[in-house]
């Protein structure tokens, strides 16, 4: 098997299908959800992220794979959320950010 990432974003569960049949493992969910995602903004462009989750895990675990919930969280009861509607990982990187205990220099522009 051959190792390489490619990042695509996904929404439907029959391009999950088509993913794990050509043999991923994983498969990241989420169009315009992040926190410091511009897509919706932008383009218009986007799906809800709960509506994705539920329908990409249902055809992840149906062939034995799995998915990432990708972005949308900004406080616990979001985490929940996406683990309840099937998710198996969840992307997280806005709610670490700025935390102590997270890497990275502190950067105070106009006294914030």
């Amino acid at each position: 098997k051959q190792w390489y990432q490619r990042r695509v974003a996904i929404t439907a569960g029959e391009m999950v299908e088509e993913l794990i049949l050509a043999g991923a493992d994983i498969v990241k969910v989420g169009i315009g959800p992040g926190s410091v995602c511009t897509t919706r903004k932008k383009t218009g462009v986007g799906y809800p992220q709960l509506s994705a989750v539920l329908e990409c895990a249902d055809a992840a675990h149906g062939l034995g794979g799995h998915i990432v919930a990708d972005g949308g969280c900004t406080c616990p009861g979001d985490v929940a959320k996406a683990f309840g509607a099937g998710a198996d990982f969840v992307m997280l990187g806005g709610m670490f950010a700025g935390h102590d205990e997270g890497s990275g220099e502190i950067i105070e522009k106009d006294g914030e």
